[in-house]
């Protein structure tokens, strides 16, 4: 390994690096700036100690500036030089009515990034101290709790590889002043002097005015996104036991009945965790008081809903439930089906499951409608209502009028989740087919 005496930043990032070592592939996000240089050249000078490693530059072309395709330029010419591979890939980046540029370019960059990552693969950022402050500050004049006051992890998984930041706690000026022994050559982008833009405005305007009462803000800064990390694992391994407790034997339904045996703030805390399992876009304060304060006080007959942006919150008797929006139900919709072929429906699809001795019998063809209210059938010996049957069976009540309805020869033969209807079954000795209908 390299002395400390030699290159004490080199020595520290290699260390660093021993743990991701088993990566087969290091990508590093170059973007010919001063950061991702110092990384790029020094991840180039410790590639002897790393031999089992692939290293690899991606140069993300926003088309922002007009000097995108020199930048562009610069970063392959420079990765040529250090013969280390170097994707460029270009970015769409569209700014709806609201959303700020710096956000929507973030996507843009880090959608492209997904899209060349392998499994097993590092994507190894050059984000820094100084850039970990500023992040603490956005996120704490956000109003953000504990996951946004943690900011940036130096690891944490990304699309179906790993992000790494090894320079997390590593001041900008160092970074500087190796460039400066180093005598690299970097793109200074003058969109990044431009303080229309939060982060440059929190960089030249406000963060300068801090350091002069205090010094070290940038240090400290860092010190509360490593307390608040922390104690926000505390609080997700009580989301999870909570959620252990609370969760229905689907991911995406709470018992409302333990989940109201806890205070208020664990309540919020759970449903927080709960939502970002399932991949939902996090609540607002005042969503989350909305689904207390609506949802779970709510009559059991009751169906009241609160929705954002990608999710439905429901509730049905006694259980809570986390949805994506419903689609619009189809004024009249019939259509033919030839089975054993999966059936696409206006919410889920209809497959068959053969079974000995249950089910409908195999048929060529079926009719598919969607309930429209009304229907009866004939099930177990008597004529029964389909609205009493459902009820009884305990199915959401914003389900019901998406329950697809399987005909034969114009009459009803099946209906799923409740069965095969009289006349229709198979004898025990016979293969029959169990139709489910299935909502991902």
């Amino acid at each position: 390994m390299l002395d400390p005496a030699d290159d004490p930043f080199l020595t520290r990032l290699a260390s660093r690096l021993q743990t991701q070592r088993a990566k087969s592939c290091w990508w590093v996000a170059y973007s010919g700036g001063l950061d991702s240089t110092v990384l790029l050249h020094a991840l180039a000078r410790l590639r002897p100690h790393f031999p089992d490693v692939t290293l690899r530059a991606i140069h993300i072309h926003h088309g922002l500036q007009a000097d995108a395709d020199s930048w562009a330029k610069h970063c392959q010419v420079t990765c040529l030089a250090l013969k280390i591979p170097c994707t460029v890939s270009y970015a769409q980046v569209q700014v709806p009515k609201g959303e700020s540029l710096e956000a929507c370019a973030r996507e843009a960059r880090y959608h492209l990034f997904s899209q060349h990552l392998q499994a097993n693969d590092l994507l190894i950022i050059a984000q820094h101290a100084d850039d970990q402050a500023e992040t603490v500050l956005l996120q704490l004049f956000r109003g953000a709790g504990t996951t946004g006051l943690a900011a940036m992890a130096m690891l944490s998984p990304f699309a179906q590889a790993t992000l790494f930041r090894p320079l997390l706690d590593t001041p900008r000026a160092t970074l500087q002043t190796w460039a400066n022994q180093q005598q690299l050559h970097y793109i200074n982008d003058p969109s990044n002097n431009d303080t229309r833009f939060t982060r440059n405005f929190l960089r030249h305007e406000i963060i300068p005015r801090l350091q002069q009462r205090w010094a070290n803000i940038n240090q400290t800064l860092c010190r509360v996104a490593q307390h608040q990390a922390e104690a926000d694992t505390l609080l997700q391994e009580l989301a999870q036991t909570d959620l252990n407790n609370c969760q229905t034997n689907q991911k995406n339904q709470l018992n409302i009945n333990a989940l109201t045996c806890l205070s208020p703030a664990r309540q919020r805390n759970l449903l927080r965790y709960w939502l970002q399992q399932l991949q939902f876009t996090p609540p607002s304060t005042a969503q989350l008081a909305q689904i207390l304060e609506t949802l779970l006080p709510a009559k059991i007959d009751a169906q009241p809903l609160v929705q954002w942006q990608g999710v439905e919150i429901r509730r049905y008797q006694n259980i809570l439930y986390a949805l994506p929006p419903l689609p619009i139900k189809p004024a009249h919709y019939q259509q033919t089906w030839l089975p054993p072929a999966f059936l696409t429906l206006p919410l889920g699809y209809l497959r068959i499951k053969p079974v000995l001795g249950q089910g409908i019998k195999p048929t060529d063809i079926f009719k598919v409608q969607l309930r429209q209210g009304g229907e009866t059938c004939q099930l177990r010996g008597l004529r029964r209502e389909l609205k009493t049957l459902l009820q009884t069976a305990h199915m959401p009540a914003w389900l019901r009028p998406f329950l697809p309805l399987i005909y034969v020869n114009e009459k009803l033969a099946f209906i799923p989740h409740l069965g095969v209807c009289d006349g229709f079954q198979v004898s025990e000795q016979e293969e029959g087919w169990i139709i489910e209908w299935v909502i991902e």
